[in-house]
């Protein structure tokens, strides 16, 4: 097979390139740039030293060639990444432990940024060794940098101290200068702290915004004017983010977290490519992509993992539940399929729950759009299994189920087995009180 859930052979895929060009360009790329097979083949090509400590960043630079790394050693160095070449050491004016580098857009790979534990964000030049620009800009740990392609010399720094704050080399840096994007303090309370931030690469006016809780924010730059840093200001309702992102199971229980020693924080957020994707890596938890197009979607039966606002703890009253009608009628799965879901079936016999999610999974990607049995099936899996968001997970399965098939009985229940070991009694009761209503025969 050509890819996960692709049905063509590779010369078929490629016939269809040359025959079709730009219209198939994208599924092409898609099912054929990265396979399971490809996947089980990755090995160690190489292994680059020459860090004395702990090397905490890298970065590629935009042609793939050149690889940068920051290091607790408090240097950067440059690797040509092809060959595991080391190609330049620069010594840098950091007195904490890097964080973050980035490459310089526009500047023909010889700048580099530097965040650090020094709160000082720094520009190098990497082929003379000379320190551009050296600026303490922050009152807490710079964690993460971040570029856009559109823009050269500019660069975003994200700090504990709760800033994001826009550098231009083409002026003067300060700590008093009037570049605060965003003060995460007034949106979120005097402890938050900004762990990370991305640009959108197809829309560069979006930056995402991760911190010390749960929720991902995003920004438009351009609804927002930068300023100086003044404590005693007033925060501005009208800057607030654009969206916000967050999985439906967490919001409200980041204290149950703190009790476990396991605090919520977003500790690296990234776009695909497109800009059409957002990966979170959420300490103390899993890992999340989100659809940045999933705020303007209404074909969907729930969207939990966008909200309104956060920062104004608006939570929908009804968590996303709706009465979904029937949109199709479902035919037998194909043989592959169906041959899929007898295994996992199996599996789930067998109480090898984590089989049974990996093979439903598959048949949900070969079946290419979802089905109201592979839905209901995972969603029991899920909840047999029960890690860390299992549940919801499979809340959001029974969801699907019912909506593309309203007299799903099991996937009834299932939602309000979910919904009771989420906590969210309320929706529990209005959901078994809707099942009476629908199947009075199992009252």
């Amino acid at each position: 097979m050509a890819g996960h859930g692709s049905h063509k052979a590779l010369p078929e895929w490629l016939h269809n390139r040359q025959t079709k060009g730009t219209d198939v360009s994208e599924d092409f790329a898609g099912c054929c740039s990265m396979t399971p097979d490809l996947v089980k083949r990755l090995g160690l090509v190489k292994e680059l030293e020459g860090h004395t400590g702990c090397v905490n960043c890298i970065q590629w630079n935009s042609n793939g060639r050149l690889l940068a790394s920051g290091s607790d050693d408090k240097t950067v160095i440059v690797w040509d990444g092809l060959v595991g070449r080391r190609m330049a050491r620069v010594e840098t004016p950091h007195e904490g432990n890097i964080f973050s580098v980035v490459w310089m857009p526009g500047a023909d790979d010889q700048l580099v940024g530097t965040g650090a534990g020094d709160c000082r964000v720094c520009i190098l030049n990497v082929e003379t060794g000379a320190t551009v620009k050296s600026v303490i800009g922050h009152q807490g740990r710079v964690k993460r940098l971040t570029t856009a392609p559109d823009s050269p010399g500019v660069v975003w720094s994200g700090g504990e101290d709760g800033l994001v704050r826009q550098w231009d080399l083409r002026e003067r840096w300060s700590m008093d200068s009037s570049n605060v994007l965003v003060n995460l303090t007034h949106h979120a309370g005097r402890g938050a702290e900004v762990k990370c931030v991305s640009i959108c690469p197809s829309r560069s006016e979006l930056i995402a915004v991760g911190a010390n809780d749960p929720f991902v924010r995003v920004f438009d730059r351009r609804m927002i004017t930068c300023s100086r840093l003044d404590p005693s200001a007033i925060p501005d309702t009208e800057c607030g983010a654009v969206a916000y992102f967050v999985p439906g199971h967490l919001p409200g229980v980041e204290a149950a977290f703190h009790r476990k020693l396991r605090p919520l924080t977003s500790t690296y957020i990234t776009y695909n490519k497109d800009g059409t994707e957002l990966l979170c890596n959420l300490g103390g938890e899993q890992i999340y992509l989100y659809d940045k197009f999933a705020m303007y979607s209404t074909s969907a039966p729930i969207n939990l993992a966008v909200i309104q606002n956060c920062d104004k703890r608006q939570v929908p009253a009804n968590n996303g539940l709706k009465n979904g009608q029937s949109r199709t009628a479902f035919k037998n799965l194909p043989a592959d399929v169906e041959a899929l879901k007898l295994q996992a079936n199996s599996e789930f016999e067998a109480q090898d729950y984590s089989k049974a999610v990996y093979l439903y999974n598959q048949a949900i990607s070969h079946h290419a759009t979802p089905h109201p049995i592979l839905c209901g099936n995972r969603a029991a899996a899920l909840m047999k299994r029960k890690w860390d968001g299992d549940i919801y997970a499979a809340f959001r399965d029974c969801l699907s189920a019912l909506f593309l098939d309203p007299g799903h009985i099991k996937a009834h229940l299932r939602l309000a087995q979910c919904l009771t070991e989420l906590d969210w009694l309320p929706e529990a009761t209005k959901c078994l009180d809707n099942f009476k209503l629908k199947h009075p025969e199992h009252k």
